[in-house]
């Protein structure tokens, strides 16, 4: 499923809402960041527990976000070729929003 769809797809849960993040659109879930594309890798970025960055980097499903060169431990980019998973990806960054939110 593509990021618009997934986008469609998730803007029926409460709390989430399309706004804007380094001047790229993104999703957040009650004002925190949960997803974007970052079109400079062609990859989506979620927003995840740092121990799930490690497990999808070292399954080779995610890359590190280090843009800025400072890693990003919650951030993880995941390429196009997975691009089928991406609700799922979205769905799982929104648990944990969720989590950290106390929900």
């Amino acid at each position: 499923m593509s990021y618009g769809q997934a986008i469609n797809a998730l803007l029926q849960e409460d709390g989430l809402e399309e706004s804007t993040m380094m001047k790229t659109p993104c999703l957040r879930y009650r004002g925190a960041f949960l997803a974007m594309m970052f079109d400079k890798e062609d990859s989506l970025i979620i927003k995840v527990s740092p121990r799930r960055v490690d497990e999808l980097v070292a399954a080779g499903t995610g890359m590190e976000f280090n843009f800025t060169k400072k890693r990003f431990k919650e951030w993880v980019l995941i390429p196009l070729e997975f691009e089928d998973d991406y609700e799922a990806f979205m769905r799982e960054a929104l648990a944990y929003a969720k989590e950290k939110a106390g929900e």
